[in-house]
């Protein structure tokens, strides 16, 4: 009898054992679980106060006289990355200390809309082959499928698998910068002067090196450093002329492909929960019109270690 008793204990003893770690393991599963709600709700609330700073820019546009309105460029408030949990709207929480709910708005059309951009311009980007310039021309302009209509580009990441696409391409080298970071699939077809990179102004034809870094040294500001608080911009091209004195081919080949106003943003919120270990990234493209905003894409990702 003190056998089956003993016997009977050790496996009460191993059931026990077995729940109170299964429950210890929900237990953790369901905080963790909570973490990553709360982060994408925090990436999604960063979203929306990037929303909330691009509405308020248009809204400072129009109060603006109609000789000033224009130029969108790095030194605006839109440009710089902010920390929702840093500007003191949520008091002295301790808990997010260690955390971030930062949102970071993008100029989508300081890139090559490989959308609308002319077969020439397309031409003019090192990391392109002009088949795979054809060939894009080709899909945006005629159907793949009968039936099936013209099918444009949803996202950069369709050109990536693209025939004729290596690595060296897609990320780019020493010599020539990636397509990653020259297109996009957003924008009104043209190039915002103010806020595109060197690497994209040399994929304009026509324009000169040597105009690139006049205009590049005039938006770094008085202080000569590029994405500070001084930056400036064109509210024309027009004015671009008047303040660098470029003219001819360049001038030519601006007013050909570029802009000094913007209307496509792309907004990203990414948020962290313990001290970093549990993120969120939401990101929403937006379009600011005389009629207000609109958002024309939402895409949602949880991230966790």
């Amino acid at each position: 009898m003190l056998m089956c008793v003993l016997w009977v204990v050790a496996m009460l003893t191993v059931i026990t054992l077995g729940f109170g770690q299964r429950a210890a393991l929900d237990r953790r599963a369901a905080a963790y679980s909570l973490d990553h709600a709360v982060a994408m709700a925090a990436a999604r609330g960063a979203v929306e106060r990037g929303i909330v700073e691009i509405t308020n820019r248009g809204v400072k546009m129009q109060l603006l006289p109609e000789n000033l309105r224009g130029g969108t460029h790095m030194g605006e408030a839109w440009a710089s990355p902010k920390n929702i949990y840093k500007e003191g709207n949520l008091g002295s929480d301790e808990s997010l200390k260690n955390d971030e709910a930062t949102y970071i708005i993008t100029d989508e059309e300081r890139f090559i809309n490989i959308n609308s951009a002319p077969e020439q311009l397309l031409e003019g980007i090192k990391s392109m082959s002009r088949s795979l310039a054809r060939h894009i021309v080709t899909r945006r302009t005629k159907e793949e499928r009968a039936g099936e209509g013209v099918i444009p580009f949803s996202n950069v990441e369709e050109l990536r698998y693209m025939r004729g696409v290596d690595e060296d391409d897609w990320f780019g080298t020493e010599k020539k910068a990636g397509l990653k970071d020259l297109i996009t699939v957003w924008g009104g077809g043209g190039i915002n002067v103010n806020t595109a990179s060197k690497s994209v102004l040399a994929c304009i034809p026509g324009v000169g090196a040597g105009d690139i870094e006049i205009i590049l040294a005039y938006r770094a500001g008085p202080d000569g450093e590029a994405n500070t608080a001084d930056d400036r911009g064109f509210v024309s091209l027009e004015d671009m002329t008047m303040k660098t004195g470029i003219q001819g081919a360049t001038r030519e080949a601006l007013n050909t492909y570029c802009t000094c106003d913007s209307a496509f943003f792309k907004i990203t919120g990414l948020a962290t929960r313990r001290g970093g270990r549990v993120r969120a990234v939401c990101a929403a493209v937006v379009i600011l019109g005389e009629n207000g905003m609109q958002t024309v894409d939402w895409q949602e990702k949880a991230l966790g270690s």
